[in-house]
Formats: C-alpha cells, structure tokens, sequence
C-alpha cells in the first residue's frame, strides 16, 4: 500500500487515454500460441492453471471493451461479435468439467483469438 491508502500499482498506472484501447493484442496471442502452437507440447501443472487464468483475465477484457465498441459498426459485424462473445461467456463459465485442463485453455485460447482478430477490425491500428 501506499502512504495515501491506494495500492502501490494504481499509482503507477498511466492515466487512461480517451479512445485508447488498454488491450495488448501481442501479450494475447502470444498467450493464445503457448497452447495452440501445434509444434510444442503444451503446458501442464502450474504453467496450465496460470495460463489458464491469464486467458480467462484476457476474455474478460476483451469482452468488456468489445461490448463498448460494437455499436458503432454495422449489423453483420455487430452479430459476429455477438456471437464470439456469447462463446466466450459461455466458455468461462464452463471450467474444465469433463473436458479435462488442457481442452478447456484450449478452447479458451480460441476465444481469445477469435475476439481479438474482431477487435483488431474495430479498432484501426496505430
């Protein structure tokens, strides 16, 4: 904590941008390859879990600033992301069940990439 009662990190936060994004795309996908890179055997044990919830972490985020910014495109892009993130919800409230950890980050990681490809269209680059 800090002497004025805040947590040391929220001091160190940069104020927000209006209209900037807070998303790290490249952190992301560079998440969303540790379990889809088909040349490496994926993580297992603590590396699992942690991925796990930093993919969970980078859902929520990405939902979050989504549903902030699709109102503005059109129909047929609004329903696509829609869509991808109904999965997404749907995905996290899952857990692992019956699917067993590693299908489950997975599939989590698929939702990943497919909400940050659909931001990636809503947000110019730059």
């Amino acid at each position: 904590m800090a002497g004025d009662g805040r947590p040391n990190d929220e001091q160190n936060e940069s104020p927000a941008v209006p209209g900037e994004s807070p998303l790290d795309i490249t952190t992301m996908t560079a998440a969303v390859s540790t379990i889809l890179n088909c040349d490496a055997e994926p993580p297992a044990g603590e590396a699992l879990a942690l991925l796990t919830l930093q993919l969970r972490g980078h859902l929520n985020l990405l939902i979050s600033e989504l549903e902030q910014r699709f109102v503005v495109e059109g129909p047929r892009e609004v329903a696509s992301v829609k869509a991808g993130i109904g999965e997404a919800r749907c995905r996290l409230s899952a857990g692992p069940g019956s699917l067993g950890p590693v299908r489950h980050a997975t599939l989590l990681a698929r939702s990943v990439e497919a909400l940050c490809r659909h931001f990636q269209r809503l947000v110019p680059p730059g």
